[in-house]
């Protein structure tokens, strides 16, 4: 776990860039997971789904002890294909419906991609450049943008 909190440290990479790789290599990839929580349920709901988008596969079962367990939509997942530190044009869909996502790609904890992902198709559009290493990204909008994705 030292790894894992060290790795970033400047000094570090620079020393030994090989030995952070390698080390990389055995860290778990975080997923993009979407999941759904009812606002509102009746008792009598107990052991359904709850949930009634007909655009994603998470559920939310109600228990017995009126506690809901959650079950998430897995919509970016693979070996050396991470999403982090997801974006979306907040200017004009925070708190709406929306399509895409940004997010920082790592092989493993080295971040050398930026992708976009349509949420609802789970189509993904990467870019990389070699010995290129971008950080997380931020979505700015194109001034006269007409689309959610114009930036």
């Amino acid at each position: 776990f030292e790894f894992i909190y060290n790795y970033l440290y400047l000094a570090n990479l620079r020393s030994n860039w090989d030995e952070v790789k390698r080390h990389a290599e055995k860290a778990p990839q975080p997923e993009a997971r979407r999941y759904v929580l009812p606002l509102t349920f009746d008792k009598a709901d107990t052991g359904k789904n709850l949930v009634t988008l007909p655009y994603t596969t998470a559920t939310a079962t109600l228990r017995s002890d009126e506690t809901v367990w959650l079950e998430p939509e897995v919509i970016f997942s693979g070996p050396r294909h991470a999403f982090e530190f997801p974006q979306i044009n907040y200017k004009k869909y925070c708190g709406k419906p929306y399509t895409y996502t940004y997010g920082l790609g790592l092989n493993h904890f080295v971040p050398d991609r930026l992708c976009k992902l349509n949420v609802k198709t789970k189509e993904t559009w990467v870019w990389q450049e070699p010995d290129s290493y971008p950080s997380e990204p931020i979505f700015v909008s194109h001034p006269d943008a007409l689309e959610e994705d114009d930036g």
